[in-house]
């Protein structure tokens, strides 16, 4: 009698394991469900699977602890999965419905790499130079990496906004250096000036500075504006100078 008890036990043991085995049918999922299956695909960066399961919670249980930080994961995992503008949009969504949240600084910082992203290609590295596209996206997230530091300027995310910050402002001066150089070619010299001179003004420490300045004595000189000339000359020798000291200073 024990020995059948014992066995029966057994058995009972077994067959509840092969139960908790068995997948249960998603329409049968709780919002827990969705969110662990969500969070593994999450952790194994299977981020088409992720958005997929992240998604369907909020649809189905779009209010809670799990929907809130779903927020976050999802738009990772859309900005991982090279879909910025996704990312983007949640991300706004949850600056909207949770102005308080404690990862406010990581949403506004996620924010601003997804649109720091639309613009990038796998050649800038060795080939192209994205400050030759459009400029909108680029600018886009210029002023997101600047929300992100006016409204937490002591984040951990703040200094690697204003490394970004140095990199988009050089990138669009040189995008108007290239504008200008165009117009040059096509001996619109006027207009060439005056976009080295808007370089010249609104980017005064980009990497492009002096040869905007040379590129605005050029025009001038093309123009016949001797002394609009004589003065970018000596802006330029200026620069050229201070140049040359704080190189010396640097070998010292």
């Amino acid at each position: 009698m024990k020995h059948s008890l014992l066995s029966l036990i057994v058995l009972l043991t077994l067959a509840l394991q092969a139960c908790s085995l068995v997948e249960k049918d998603e329409s049968e999922w709780t919002v827990k469900d969705f969110y662990e299956h969500a969070k593994d695909a999450y952790n194994s960066e299977q981020w088409e699977s992720a958005i997929e399961y992240y998604e369907k919670l909020k649809a189905y249980y779009p209010y809670g602890k799990y929907a809130e930080q779903s927020y976050l994961e999802l738009a990772y995992s859309y900005y991982r999965y090279d879909e910025p503008e996704s990312a983007q949009r949640e991300l706004e969504e949850f600056i909207r419905l949770y102005p308080k949240h404690s990862a406010l600084p990581y949403a506004y910082y996620l924010r601003a790499l997804s649109a720091d992203s639309i613009n990038k290609s796998w050649f800038d590295s060795w080939l192209t130079d994205p400050a030759s596209r459009d400029m909108d996206s680029t600018q886009e997230a210029y002023n997101a990496y600047l929300e992100l530091l006016s409204r937490f300027p002591t984040s951990k995310y703040s200094a690697k906004a204003r490394e970004r910050l140095i990199v988009l402002r050089n990138r669009m001066a040189r995008h108007e250096y290239q504008v200008a150089e165009y117009y040059f070619k096509r001996k619109a010299y006027l207009a060439s000036a005056n976009r080295a001179k808007f370089i010249v003004e609104t980017y005064p420490r980009s990497m492009v500075n002096i040869y905007a300045l040379q590129l605005m004595r050029d025009a001038y000189q093309k123009l016949g504006m001797t002394q609009n000339a004589e003065d970018a000359q000596a802006v330029i020798d200026l620069n050229l100078a201070r140049i040359e000291a704080q190189e010396k200073e640097d070998e010292n």
